[in-house]
């Protein structure tokens, strides 16, 4: 039969050639061999040390070439930058330093040197407070997960002590940033008086409050002192953003 024709090796008729063709027509079927593969791989310069195993793993791949080259590193374990970790059958990762998120984080488990990894959304559950000191962004907005609000407007935070009234239950409030002392709260104090030595304001030994060296128990009052305004009751403080997550 006469010579056949094809580009690539998908071309080719394996039946080709049949018994009974002239052997003159052998050089022409070898030189479309030759054509055929390279027109296949036409960049293919050097010898492929790749084996059918590892050629196989890229069957079905839909990666064009410059997403193929992310993974263009020397060897398996070796890092090259800018390029793709590889993962093992355990999904473990190898060989990475600095991670970048860009999206939500999905809250998973796994082991670094033996330790729980904690993701996120575990280390802040439900109840816990995220306190920043300069971005008022909701922490739903900024962590990408719960949701959150706005907690302890102007109080200070205080840990639980289950032997205190004041403090024996989260959430608990309590306390007041001004006070006005009551009399009981008063420290202990005693007031100077100041009689003259006769109703006429004279030298005489006989006072006003007892004249012709007579006794009484006469009661008077002081001169008040003092505005009664309530005082500063803050201690030193600094302000920050405090968000609690409620779910």
């Amino acid at each position: 039969m006469g010579l056949e024709t094809g580009t690539y090796i998908s071309d080719l008729n394996s039946s080709n050639p049949v018994a009974g063709d002239p052997v003159n027509e052998g050089d022409d079927h070898i030189r479309l061999v030759k054509s055929t593969v390279k027109a296949t791989f036409p960049s293919i310069t050097a010898a492929v040390s790749a084996t059918h195993t590892e050629l196989n793993k890229l069957d079905g791949v839909t990666a064009n070439t410059t997403e193929l080259n992310y993974v263009d590193v020397a060897s398996i374990g070796t890092v090259s930058a800018s390029k793709a970790l590889v993962a093992d059958a355990n999904k473990d990762l190898t060989g990475g330093r600095n991670l970048t998120i860009t999206g939500a984080l999905v809250a998973g488990s796994g082991t670094i040197g033996g330790n729980t990894i904690a993701t996120m959304a575990n280390i802040y559950p439900v109840g816990s407070i995220y306190i920043n000191a300069a971005v008022a962004t909701n922490p739903g907005t900024l962590l990408g997960f719960g949701t959150w609000t706005a907690f302890g407007a102007g109080r200070v935070i205080v840990g639980l002590d289950a032997s205190d009234a004041d403090f024996n239950s989260v959430q608990e409030t309590g306390g007041a940033k001004t006070h006005t002392l009551s009399t009981s709260e008063l420290p202990s104090h005693t007031h100077t008086v100041s009689i003259p030595s006769s109703q006429n304001g004279g030298s005489s030994n006989d006072h006003a409050l007892f004249p012709d060296n007579s006794s009484s128990n006469e009661s008077f009052t002081s001169g008040a002192t003092g505005g009664g305004s309530a005082h500063n009751n803050v201690q030193p403080y600094i302000v920050a953003y405090m968000w609690r997550r409620t779910a």
